[in-house]
């Protein structure tokens, strides 16, 4: 996500902050490179917090009408907050109690001998170096990288868009958001799977044509 942060009517152009400290200009050819950010869940904005906060409180959604909800979605407001819908969702929210349950089976743990402890961790440790083999992806920047190609800010933006808008039409759900550091800053990007190579090859050649 980023914010409008400058306009500039005789240049035509506008200017975008990022999250991750990157900051973009667009001018009016590249404005459709850039889409409104109309909603975000509570939880995908946890850690975020926003001047205004509005937040639709209906029965179509009464299995997620809980009390930490409802918490984590006002705390996410610095000024105002707005609640719309039905009295009934808002009542509900308030009434249900349902603290995350989190089964770590650390109480077994602490009270298992010391061998059998380190067999788990380490048993632990070689399946997540087996699920970090098996699940080899790629990214927009990893893959400017591989190719040598250069490419502005706005432009890698651009592809980005482009390749994220391809895979969603393909297979009708967004790919994996990673963190992923993309020079001296560290952005959450979506990574591909490696089969998906040709759609990234697509999408840099569409804006960068062929480097």
């Amino acid at each position: 996500m980023g914010r409008v942060i400058a306009v500039d009517e005789d240049k035509q152009m506008l200017t975008i902050d990022w999250e991750g400290g990157a900051t973009v200009d667009y001018y009016k050819g590249d404005f459709e490179q850039i889409m409104h950010s109309f909603c975000i869940t509570c939880h995908k904005s946890q850690g975020s917090e926003f001047q205004y906060v509005i937040f639709p409180l209906i029965m179509s959604n009464s299995r997620m009408l809980t009390r930490q909800l409802l918490y984590t979605t006002m705390t996410r407001a610095m000024g105002t907050f707005i609640a719309v819908g039905q009295h009934l969702a808002l009542n509900i929210a308030v009434a249900t109690d349902k603290p995350s349950s989190r089964f770590t089976g650390l109480t077994n743990l602490l009270i298992s001998p010391i061998d059998e402890i380190t067999n788990i961790w380490h048993s632990l440790g070689s399946a997540k170096k087996t699920t970090r083999q098996a699940s080899s992806t790629v990214t927009v920047a990893s893959r400017l990288q591989q190719r040598s190609c250069t490419a502005t800010q706005g432009q890698m933006t651009a592809i980005g868009s482009l390749a994220q808008n391809m895979y969603e039409s393909k297979y009708g759900y967004r790919p994996s958001k990673q963190p992923e550091l993309v020079g001296k800053f560290r952005f959450n990007t979506y990574h591909y799977e490696a089969s998906e190579v040709e759609l990234i090859d697509s999408a840099i050649d569409a804006v960068l044509g062929n480097q």
